[in-house]
């Protein structure tokens, strides 16, 4: 009788995750947190899947470049895309999430051209690059021409376009930006300054043009917060950083 039962239960299982409702979310490159080279597609993909996994949702993930994948979400080709910082312009166009994670930027230089800099606006003084599409919590002064990014759209040339002395600045996060300088060879070289912008909070967002986006939105942060609770996250934020997403 016992064995019966749990073959019913298997079953059931079984067919819950067969109908499971599929998200499709727009991902991007920026390894070690999301990328299509890492298991799992980095751990906050593998937070973000499990999340909504916990509400008997299924994910699927479009990686493309930053400003494409936000505009395609903008219009309701996906349902959403991870991750983000808050700005005024796109709530207008998308329901935010509870924090995914908490990041903050730093500020890279060429050791044979150091950098002076207390507050953000003396960053106007150098040439500074940065990604198409992504917000360095600087949006402000760029808009009032204090500080100009030089934007391109893959963040690897910024680093050769530094160890080549063509800008003086890369802002990208900490972790991500010496993960980087190490796999081109440039530790030593490329460094980072000891200063880091405000730390900016990150989440998924919900274009609001879908449907059901703000019911969606309500299952991701309940089943964010059983992955926070249970100590997953930070089991995948530890194993991130011993290198065990890594293919």
């Amino acid at each position: 009788m016992k064995a019966v039962l749990l073959s019913v239960i298997c079953l059931l299982f079984a067919f819950q995750n067969t109908h499971a409702e599929k998200i499709r979310l727009a991902n991007g490159e920026w390894a070690p947190y999301l990328s299509e080279q890492l298991k799992h597609y980095g751990y906050i993909s593998h937070i973000v899947t499990e999340a909504f996994a916990e509400e008997g949702y299924e994910v699927e993930y479009a990686f493309l470049p930053w400003k494409r994948g936000y505009e395609d979400a903008k219009t309701g080709k996906y349902h959403g895309t991870i991750i983000w910082g808050y700005n005024d312009e796109r709530a207008r166009d998308f329901h935010y999430s509870d924090t995914v994670a908490t990041l903050g930027t730093s500020i890279f230089y060429n050791k044979n051209n150091p950098v002076d800099w207390s507050k953000p606006e003396d960053l106007g003084k150098y040439k500074v690059g940065g990604v198409i599409g992504y917000a360095y919590g600087i949006e402000e002064l760029e808009k009032q021409g204090i500080v100009s990014v030089e934007r391109i759209g893959k963040d690897v040339n910024n680093y050769k376009k530094l160890a080549a002395g063509r800008i003086d600045i890369v802002l990208e996060d900490t972790e991500v930006g010496l993960e980087m300088i190490n796999s081109l060879g440039k530790t030593g070289q490329l460094i980072a300054h000891p200063k880091t912008l405000e730390p900016r909070k990150y989440s998924l967002i919900i274009g609001k043009k879908v449907p059901n986006g703000s019911a969606l939105l309500e299952a991701f942060n309940r089943g964010l917060k059983k992955v926070i609770d249970d100590g997953r996250y930070e089991q995948y934020l530890q194993a991130s950083r011993r290198g065990e997403y890594k293919k």
